[in-house]
């Protein structure tokens, strides 16, 4: 009777080990092809970087590859996408950063596209969503809250006049003058929040 050596043991657990691994390799692998690239380009892409996911309906099909300048004829920020052969998504698809939670990375989202239109090939450009720049959209902020400011003011002084005439409308001026001054009051408090929570605005495709 042979005798099994601990060599021969333990080439033999190797073996299998190897075997096991090609047996998962074989039934997971993608033959299809190799992953295929689309391009995108931003105005704004604050987040993005090389190796930031890719998802399509949520789901990661891929990383970004490249990310560059693009100074003709304006300044554009050029993302090169590496996707899976797997997930195809259509011409008129649209990117789009999001992120992931509350304080997650940036990543960078694909609609599917409407189904009528030809699959996007190797190679071709996909339009884009920029993403909302924080400092314009304080700016507008401001702006509003300012104008409710006047309006208010505008409207008390126009409230005060109509109220010294018209007695019988006095309950209800004085309703719409409530509900002025809590608007106003609202958004100055939903303006503040969101000066110190940023990260509430982040879109969650």
């Amino acid at each position: 009777m042979m005798k099994i050596t601990n060599e021969l043991k333990t080439g033999s657990v190797v073996v299998a080990a190897i075997l096991v691994a090609a047996i998962f390799w074989m039934k997971t692998a993608n033959f299809t092809g190799k992953p295929y690239r689309l391009k995108t380009q931003f105005n704004y892409a604050e987040g993005l970087k090389p190796d930031s996911i890719v998802k399509l309906s949520g789901i990661e099909i891929g990383r970004i590859e490249n990310i560059k300048f693009l100074y003709t004829p304006d300044t554009k920020v050029e993302i090169v996408l590496l996707l899976s052969k797997s997930a195809k998504v259509h011409e008129d698809s649209i990117a789009f950063i999001s992120s992931s939670g509350m304080v997650g990375d940036a990543y960078l989202g694909l609609t599917p596209g409407s189904p009528d239109k030809p699959f996007a090939k190797d190679g071709m450009a996909v339009a884009s969503e920029d993403p909302v720049e924080m400092r314009k959209l304080m700016k507008k902020v401001d702006a509003i809250s300012d104008n409710l400011d006047k309006t208010l003011i505008e409207f008390k002084e126009l409230a005060q006049g109509i109220n010294g005439v018209v007695k019988d409308n006095k309950t209800k001026i004085d309703g719409m003058l409530t509900n002025l001054e809590q608007t106003s009051a609202n958004f100055k408090e939903f303006s503040e929040d969101i000066k110190k929570n940023p990260w509430k605005l982040l879109s969650k495709r």
